[in-house]
């Protein structure tokens, strides 16, 4: 991975605010918000941005690694739904950026299960903060939650992969 990469995602990670603000019930109403939030709460971009660059430069089935973060996220709101608010939440929202960024390092071997795993359980953190905002308020903020945080793992994938061609002819020439 050359120097640039690192140092581009780095940047961006050091760019975000260390408490994760992105998280007030008003904001989380109707399918609208739902659709807006992976886009407009940081802490979710750069999560969701930095699981697609993962995925796409070491996940050779990127569909499956996509949905398991996408059931990880709806798992958390469902936990959230049953058991209500934890203190851990918050904290591990706010881990989460840190770690999908030192993520990035790894290369191609059998730490990517590991990886993936981590990413899941980080996941479910985002998602159980979106079940305890939900007591009382409509579902159709979750359904649009997960449809662009799709969206943008997907489309960040492909630009992983256009990163990992790039970085193995780089490395190749």
């Amino acid at each position: 991975m050359s120097l640039g990469y690192k140092l581009f995602i780095t940047t961006g990670a050091l760019l975000v605010s260390p408490t994760a603000l992105a998280h007030y019930p008003s904001s989380n109403f109707g399918f609208l918000a739902g659709l807006m939030h992976p886009v407009t709460g940081v802490d979710h971009l750069i999560v969701l941005v930095l699981a697609g660059l993962f995925i796409g430069r070491l996940v050779s089935a990127r569909w499956i690694a996509i949905s398991g973060l996408l059931l990880a996220l709806g798992l958390g709101v469902v936990g959230a739904l049953l058991v209500g608010g934890q203190a851990w939440i918050e904290a591990a929202i706010v881990f989460s950026l840190p770690l999908f960024l030192a993520l990035q390092w790894i290369k191609h071997d059998g730490s990517v299960k590991i990886a993936l795993a981590a990413m899941s359980l980080f996941m479910v953190a985002h998602g159980w903060v979106h079940g305890i905002e939900l007591d009382g308020m409509n579902l159709s903020f979750i359904f649009g939650l997960l449809i662009v945080s799709a969206m943008v793992m997907s489309v960040f994938s492909v630009i992983g992969i256009a990163i990992e061609s790039r970085l193995t002819a780089l490395s190749d020439a």
